[in-house]
């Protein structure tokens, strides 16, 4: 065979084969999904799915791809199944739940900001290497959720009210043995005709039974009568506790219960009270895998 009609004829199949890859790509159409997959205190699975329109004709394969947020690889890709001729490409990321901790650390000591990034690392026809990195900056003020309130309560048969939490807001004050430190400011209102003193407030944190964290507070404030008055509790998280609350969040269907029992010393007329304030309970609900296919859909229109 002549070789010039040869190289000719692969020419002309390599020229085919891009037009159709070109093609392909252009009119894909794939429909991409995502689910929870696996869950343990250790690690949390996302499945991700892909149907395309037609296969591709590209042989591609990923060596690495993972997410790191603030600097902590919190994410990676433990299995990618992708074939030429096929329709259908599946890959599971891996979350790593105590490094989603620690970064989480990390962001409240850089002041509630971080930066997600991907980096990815690849082939195509087995010989060009593909990399890419994207990062985005966040910044959210993820402690103003945080509010716990709580109505007055009668004492002495009604002749005495204990103080209304009014509000509670949160700052971060680092860590501390282990533990994510926070400090609460709680604002109390005294609706007596007289000054009420009161101290060692503390409450208890627990999320789906599982107990998270705690505050304390020695100091005696008098709050004036018909007045206000701020104690501040250090409050401390438990942060071995989280992963676990965590896969018990997914598996529960991204439904949590949230309680924290509020509790009060006060001296009135000579009479010390060891007072529960409230019983603060809260169902948490997140959608995180339905924004995650959102997102999937928005970047495939």
């Amino acid at each position: 065979m002549n070789l010039k009609y040869l190289l000719l004829g692969l020419a002309l199949i390599f020229i085919v084969w891009v037009g159709y890859v070109a093609y392909a790509a252009y009119t894909l159409s794939p429909r991409v999904s995502a689910q929870w997959g696996y869950v343990n205190e250790k690690t949390t699975e996302i499945w991700v799915e892909a149907k395309l329109s037609k296969p591709l004709l590209v042989p591609a394969s990923i060596e690495e791809l993972r997410i790191e947020f603030t600097g902590i690889p919190v994410a990676r890709v433990t299995r990618f199944e992708y074939g030429a001729t096929e329709t259908d490409v599946s890959f599971v990321l891996a979350i790593d739940n105590y490094n989603l901790v620690r970064s989480l650390v990390n962001y409240m000591n850089n002041g509630q900001s971080g930066t997600v990034a991907i980096l990815l690392q690849g082939r195509l026809l087995g010989i060009i290497p593909i990399k890419t990195d994207i990062e985005q900056g966040i910044s959210e003020n993820v402690l103003a959720y945080l509010n716990f309130t709580a109505e007055s309560k009668d004492l002495a048969g009604g002749l005495v009210k204990t103080p209304a939490l009014v509000e509670t807001r949160f700052d971060w004050a680092g860590e501390e043995n282990g533990r994510a430190k926070l400090i609460a400011h709680m604002k109390f209102h005294n609706p007596n005709a007289f000054p009420i003193p009161i101290g060692n407030v503390s409450f208890d944190v627990y999320a789906n039974e599982i107990k998270i964290g705690d505050g304390r507070t020695a100091r005696v404030v008098v709050i004036p009568a018909n007045g206000y008055a701020t104690l501040d509790v250090e409050t401390y998280i438990e942060e071995d506790s989280l992963p676990k609350v965590w896969a018990e969040h997914i598996k529960s269907g991204e439904v949590s219960k949230v309680r924290a029992d509020v509790f009060l010393d006060i001296s009135v007329m000579n009479q010390d009270y060891h007072v529960k304030l409230v019983s603060y309970e809260e169902t948490v609900k997140t959608d995180i895998m339905g924004e995650l296919n959102r997102l999937l859909e928005d970047m495939l229109r």
